[in-house]
């Protein structure tokens, strides 16, 4: 007797325990099946959100570098061009100014060539030959002056000007108006360097001044 029950109480567990095995899947499933299996799908939706939205952040930030830096490369290169145009305005001012006394010791050369010029009969081809060779020479003197910013004035039939003319006398004149330059005896000069806004006078021109018609 004690075997048979023993032999069917074997029996009876091994016919019960697959059930139990059976089962806990399915229990597995549901609970996958349930609220937990929700919040792991929107676990897995938010993350690549979070991810997606951080890179973006830092797009953003770098976008925001990048633009101050050109910012600051693009003032960086308007000071750099300003401070070289600054840099050529100062030089050609200093070579201009250290010009000043070579140019002085030079314009009685121009000043003698001018009353040559006015005075001199040419009387053969001799000496025209002798006078073109001199106007040349004295023509490209003139441009190696104006190069560097030396220019003859124009006086005669300007207003009397103290800042530009010496005058030496006053003296009627039916061709040019009172205070108006009728006459140049010595000319003037000036010299406008480069980056200046106004020239410069080395030597003002002497000159006569009209007093007007006068009396008829």
């Amino acid at each position: 007797i004690v075997a048979a029950v023993t032999a069917t109480a074997a029996l009876a567990v091994s016919s019960t325990a697959p059930r139990v095995l059976r089962r806990r899947p399915s229990k597995l499933v549901r609970r996958c099946d349930g609220e937990d299996g929700q919040e792991l799908e929107q676990e897995q939706t938010e993350a690549p959100s979070a991810a997606f939205q951080k890179l973006q952040e830092e797009v953003d930030d770098l976008k925001a570098h990048g633009e101050e830096k050109r910012a600051a490369h693009e003032r960086l290169k308007g000071e750099i061009g300003n401070f070289r145009a600054r840099t050529r305005s100062e030089l050609a001012m200093a070579r201009g100014k250290a010009a000043i006394p070579v140019i002085k010791e030079l314009l009685p050369i121009a000043d003698e060539f001018d009353l040559a010029e006015q005075n001199l009969a040419v009387e053969s081809e001799g000496e025209q030959a002798i006078v073109d060779r001199f106007d040349t020479l004295f023509t490209n003197m003139m441009q190696t002056w104006k190069a560097v910013g030396v220019e003859k004035m124009v006086s005669v039939g300007e207003a009397f000007n103290p800042e530009f003319h010496e005058a030496v006398s006053m003296i009627p004149s039916a061709e040019y108006k009172e205070e108006v330059v009728c006459n140049e005896l010595r000319a003037g000069w000036t010299l406008k360097v480069s980056g200046a806004d106004d020239a410069q006078v080395l030597r003002p021109a002497l000159v006569c001044v009209s007093a007007g018609p006068g009396p008829a």
